[in-house]
């Protein structure tokens, strides 16, 4: 792909990771909200409920939202798998390739199989009532599919299916999502709706829930993803600086290493410490801070997927 085609391309691959991250932060910190609220001890007087900070409806809104975002991007994928492998822009001669891509490639397979659990996710978030067992099982299910889906799809899967590399893959697949979309949503919609709705103590109790599943993520996305750029780095770090996707790597390594910063700013300076409305301004900042440097990760996790790595060259 050329020109105009892989710049759709590499955006089609943004939008769906951002799409996927979101709803697994909003599945997470819906779930982070209702435990909070069950414990939470009330102050006397106050008639806000902690779930305000973003309400079922809001909710639904967003996964329903990123589900069809995923579902277009979904509907269109077959033509970009098509101008790949053809090399070529023309519209209509990748339209008659789709047939063939879907029926009879292993793309193809997986294509039918990410649908499936896009399709399975979007009738669950319309029909079965949200943070209900039957919902979880489903989201979980259909989660794991199209992580496991996109590991497949990728560089991961060049020694087959099922393999180590592709299993490491689909956990920095999943730890990456629970990371960055964890963060995205509750240092751009809750966390600021805490610090005015219920003060610092709030911000504190849910912050630091948040400060801990960020950390065994971020554990988990640091372990396989050096297991695999190792590996498709072929065990030597001239690609790094030798090739196009050893420098976007690079560039990714240096913002996971900001956001890692900015995490232990917060959880160390202002989680450790008495909470007071000055630092909850501060630790309102900090996590926004945190929040856009994931949307720069997750650009860049792109376009490090629209790139091929060193090994390939081999």
């Amino acid at each position: 792909m050329k020109g105009t085609v892989l710049i759709l391309s590499v955006l089609l691959s943004i939008v769906t990771d951002s799409a996927f991250a979101l709803i697994v932060g909003t599945l997470l910190t819906g779930r982070w909200l209702e435990a909070t609220e069950s414990a939470a001890e009330l102050s006397a007087g106050s008639a806000i409920p902690i779930q305000s900070a973003f309400t079922l409806r809001a909710r639904r809104s967003l996964l329903l939202g990123c589900a069809l975002v995923l579902a277009f991007a979904q509907a269109v994928r077959p033509w970009f798998l098509a101008a790949s492998m053809s090399g070529s822009s023309s519209l209509h001669g990748n339209l008659a390739l789709i047939p063939t891509i879907l029926s009879s490639t292993h793309q193809g397979t997986l294509w039918y199989l990410n649908a499936a659990a896009i399709a399975a996710f979007l009738m669950a978030t319309v029909f079965v009532r949200i943070g209900s067992t039957p919902a979880v099982w489903i989201s979980l299910t259909c989660i794991v599919v199209l992580a496991f889906g996109k590991a497949a799809t990728g560089h991961a899967a060049d020694q087959g299916d099922f393999t180590l590399v592709e299993i490491l893959q689909t956990i920095h697949i999943l730890a990456t999502a629970i990371w960055s979309g964890t963060i995205l949503v509750s240092g751009l919609l809750i966390v600021p709706r805490f610090a005015q709705q219920r003060g610092p103590a709030a911000v504190w109790n849910y912050t630091r829930r948040l400060s801990k599943s960020a950390t065994y993520a971020l554990i988990a996305v640091l372990v396989s993803g050096i297991y695999t750029s190792d590996r498709e780095l072929n065990n030597t770090l001239n690609g790094l600086w030798s090739s196009t996707w050893g420098k976007i790597l690079i560039a990714k390594v240096a913002f996971v290493l900001l956001a890692l910063c900015l995490g232990a700013i917060s959880r160390f300076r202002y989680l450790g410490a008495e909470a007071t409305p000055g630092r909850s301004a501060q630790l309102v900042r900090l996590l926004a801070s945190e929040a856009v440097v994931m949307i720069v990760i997750l650009s860049l996790s792109g376009l490090l997927g629209s790139n091929a790595p060193p090994m390939s060259e081999m």
